[in-house]
């Protein structure tokens, strides 16, 4: 029986429970988390601020509000509760999000090469070579003659001539492609520059795990008659 205000458990029978344990719950999450945060302790599943109410409703059940009407209790709750999930809210994130205690390396390394090579000449050469002589003998060197007079079938005892002419055209075209291509892919995981053993980075792990909706009860505490 209530001795100075009135217990939870009657503001509960008066306004009913679930309107009660909303009260605990009047904030939003947006307000302190990203969506991807929000997302990530959803997905979790572990924790939520109905099951939080639900916990604060059932361990203070039995106490007293310290204030004088459930009105002013209800206004008290729900800034006391935004004040703290301020604060609260990001841890309760960093525990949601899932990793193994036993690694702290995990990391891949990816990469494609594509390499084309592409190579062409071409090479042109010509050459010409012509050669003429001519020999003439005469009995009768007062006479000038020269290779036209002897082309022309003028007299000359004897005569020898030769002419060549020759050309030579070489072409050449070259031309290659090289198309290579490297995928390289790399996992490391696992534990690197640790020493202890598996069982301690458990016992390190379990140590580090904050009962955090134990604090966020606890810190309620001052809302209700510390009388009972």
């Amino acid at each position: 029986m209530a001795s100075y205000t009135i217990e939870l458990r009657n503001i509960g029978l008066m306004f009913g429970e679930e309107e009660v344990k909303s009260w605990f719950a009047d904030y939003d999450l947006s307000d302190y988390l990203t969506d991807e945060e929000i997302a990530v302790i959803n997905e979790r599943g572990t924790w939520s601020k109905e099951k939080l109410a639900n916990k604060i409703y059932n361990h203070y059940y039995m106490r007293e509000i310290g204030f004088e009407t459930p009105a002013l209790f209800r206004l008290r709750v729900k800034s006391t509760m935004q004040e703290l999930m301020e604060e609260y809210l990001p841890a309760i994130y960093s525990y949601a999000i899932k990793y193994d205690p036993l690694v702290n390396v995990d990391f891949t390394e990816e990469f494609d090469r594509t390499e084309e090579t592409n190579g062409s000449g071409n090479s042109t050469s010509t050459s010409n070579n012509e050669g003429s002589g001519l020999t003439v003998n005469s009995d009768t060197p007062q006479g000038q003659i020269n290779k036209q007079n002897i082309l022309q079938g003028n007299y000359a005892s004897s005569t020898s001539a030769n002419e060549s002419s020759n050309t030579v055209t070489d072409n050449s075209t070259t031309s290659s492609t090289n198309d290579g291509s490297e995928h390289y892919l790399k996992k490391t995981k696992g534990n690197s520059g640790i020493s202890a053993t598996a069982q301690a980075l458990l016992k390190q792990y379990r140590d580090n795990i904050r009962a955090l909706d134990r604090e966020i009860i606890n810190e309620l505490d001052s809302l209700f008659m510390g009388i009972y």
